[in-house]
């Protein structure tokens, strides 16, 4: 093993963004939701996070945690849930990413991520933003609370979305009826510009010891 590095975040000695850079290529794979949201006036938009998560079983509750701009501006994902309360999460698969990651280009509010990314809306049933057609399992979600960590340049806030209906592709389905993972071969987010793919998921079995 080679020498620790140490690094004192409490002591300001280093800039948010190397903290940053450092923690994202340590905290990962991460998963990646693409979230569709409409503005109040309908334009609709769509933009990739890895910042993303399950929080709750019951009631299903995911996150999504948008950041500020550099320069201290809200995405356009977070605006517009502030808006309207309504998301669609599409789960990113290794068929979409290349598309998933031209979604993520910084467009103006008036441009439509889909068209630029070559990704396809289709209607919701519960919710006024799109589902993504090219994902095999796109999540309803209404607002249920935003929580903001802060407003500076890189600060997050963390958007709980309550589960309101999933869309899921039977050709991603394994026997049991549960998703193969090596059907649905999500993408996950590294550090930096990289990317990999659940190709060989393998199974561990948890001790039974009692208890809960």
């Amino acid at each position: 093993m080679g020498s620790l590095v140490y690094l004192d975040v409490t002591s300001g000695e280093r800039h948010w963004r190397d903290v940053y850079q450092l923690c994202i290529g340590i905290v990962n794979p991460r998963p990646i939701a693409l979230v569709s949201t409409r503005s109040a006036d309908g334009q609709p938009n769509l933009a990739p996070f890895s910042f993303f998560n399950l929080v709750s079983a019951n009631p299903p509750v995911l996150i999504v945690c948008p950041s500020f701009r550099r320069d201290g501006r809200p995405k356009h994902t977070l605006m517009n849930i502030r808006e309207t309360r309504e998301f669609v999460v599409a789960i990113v698969t290794a068929a979409i990413a290349p598309a998933v990651v031209r979604a993520a280009a910084e467009l103006t509010r008036e441009q439509d991520e889909f068209t630029f990314s070559g990704l396809t809306p289709a209607p919701a049933r519960h919710v006024k933003p799109a589902l993504v057609h090219e994902s095999p399992v796109n999540i309803e979600c209404r607002l249920r609370d935003i929580v903001q960590i802060s407003d500076q340049p890189g600060g997050g806030s963390v958007i709980f979305g309550d589960l309101l209906a999933l869309h899921v592709a039977d050709w991603i389905l394994g026997p049991s009826g549960r998703p193969d993972p090596r059907k649905l071969r999500t993408v996950g987010r590294l550090g930096g510009q990289g990317y990999c793919t659940v190709s060989d998921p393998y199974v561990l079995e948890i001790p039974s010891v009692g208890g809960e």
